[in-house]
């Protein structure tokens, strides 16, 4: 595939589009969403396509409501792949990424105990253990809780759930 200036791309690794700036021999420039330009080799980039929708017919009956999930409103679920989190890592160091990622955990096990929700799960991942370590570490400093690896089916040695502990107070 050929880039021009001007082309949309999407990146084959990374979320996010850009846009084709110049091109270089085998770089190929691009702007991203926050004005910075990188460079990057043509087989890392994937040409920005979009699909073009006719009319939707809608059918006149009327929605059910949909309750939640019995999961839902037994436990909150945050997933702290940076994938998951972030658009783009793009810029990002790995140290804010962590903390990133730790304020969001935080944020999830907060909401749980405003909303008065039993447990939450936490997905870390299983990789090098560091993002596991600043989870539990973080856990047990924010006391009325206690944690645990989840079950093998909800990701075992990488997720820990945590069960929010009710205040007699």
């Amino acid at each position: 595939m050929e880039y021009s200036k001007g082309d949309r791309v999407r990146f084959k690794d990374a979320a996010g589009s850009a846009v084709v700036t110049r091109v270089e021999g085998t770089t190929i420039y691009v702007e991203d969403t926050f004005g910075f330009e990188h460079g990057y080799e043509q087989h890392e980039l994937i040409p920005f396509q979009t699909m073009e929708v006719d009319h939707i017919q809608v059918k006149d009956e009327k929605r059910k409501i949909a309750q939640p999930a019995a999961q839902q409103v037994d436990r909150l679920i945050i997933d702290l792949h940076s994938h998951e989190l972030i658009e783009s890592t793009s810029g990002w160091t790995k140290y804010e990424i962590l903390n990133y990622q730790l304020d969001k955990a935080r944020a999830t096990v907060n909401e749980a105990k405003r909303r008065k929700v039993s447990k939450v799960l936490i997905i870390h991942g299983k990789g090098s253990g560091r993002l596991k370590d600043e989870v539990h570490h973080m856990l047990s400093r924010m006391g009325g809780l206690n944690y645990y690896f989840a079950d093998f089916a909800d990701g075992g040695y990488g997720a820990t759930e945590v069960q929010i502990l009710i205040s007699k107070h």
